[in-house]
């Protein structure tokens, strides 16, 4: 029994590294069918507070979209006269938010597998002595002593963008929201720079349409839709 459960331990403790080195995006996509646009020619504007167009940051992380965007069938272009669409780009990093995690395991110990010598005196009625030398293999076998707490601090940190296409004001035509993209993840790492490409993956089949809830896409390091991602980068 003390077997089994430190087998089960050990699994848990692999399936706690597996997940931690992996990554889990959230994507939640909603689009208007009512909606269309007259064309797809796109403006791409930088939504952060203070944002430019000519932010390094923008240029790079904007890039791992516009691809995609093309193989929706959507244009790119410079000039907001040439465009019918709008579509701003916003993406942030929060504070890390730190914790402790508490594990439990047990503790055993390995007893016995030894050879044991003994000597055995008797003296009998007459008053003569007797000496027996011998030998006892003790068995060897592990025992459960007691259970073991280790605390582990955590910081995690969530990585975030968010794509929001609208028409452009037309002479008295209003603005009319056409579909928004939101994408998030919560890992160790705070630099956006690591975590986009995967976010950028995550939103490939629903970017400009409807999840129709809440998904989560699941990547492991290296995986091979992130690499494809990057490849694609403009």
């Amino acid at each position: 029994m003390h077997h089994i459960r430190l087998c089960l331990v050990l699994l848990f403790i692999t399936l706690l590294s597996g997940c931690a080195s992996g990554l889990v995006v959230q994507v939640n996509a909603i689009a208007d069918p009512q909606v269309k646009a007259a064309s797809t020619r796109y403006v791409l504007i930088n939504g952060n507070a203070e944002g430019r167009e000519d932010d390094l940051f923008f240029r790079e992380f904007s890039a791992y979209f516009v691809p995609l965007l093309k193989d929706k069938g959507y244009q790119r272009v410079s000039d907001p006269a040439q465009a019918d669409i709008q579509i701003v780009f916003r993406f942030a990093v929060s504070e890390g938010r730190t914790g402790v995690n508490t594990f439990a395991h047990p503790i055993y110990e390995t007893v016995g597998g030894n050879t044991i010598t003994f000597t055995n005196t008797k003296t009998d009625s007459s008053g003569a002595t007797t000496t027996t030398k011998g030998t006892v293999y003790v068995p060897m076998q592990t025992q459960y002593v007691g259970t073991a707490l280790e605390s582990e601090s955590y910081t995690l940190f969530t990585s975030s963008a968010v794509l929001e296409a609208r028409t452009l004001e037309k002479g008295d035509k209003a603005p009319t929201m056409l579909w928004k993209t939101m994408l998030s993840c919560t890992s160790e790492s705070n630099d956006l720079r690591a975590t986009m490409p995967y976010m950028a993956a995550a939103a490939a089949p629903y970017l400009g349409g409807n999840s129709g809830e809440l998904k989560e896409i699941r990547f492991k390091p290296d995986d091979p839709k992130v690499s494809a991602i990057k490849a694609l980068r403009q």
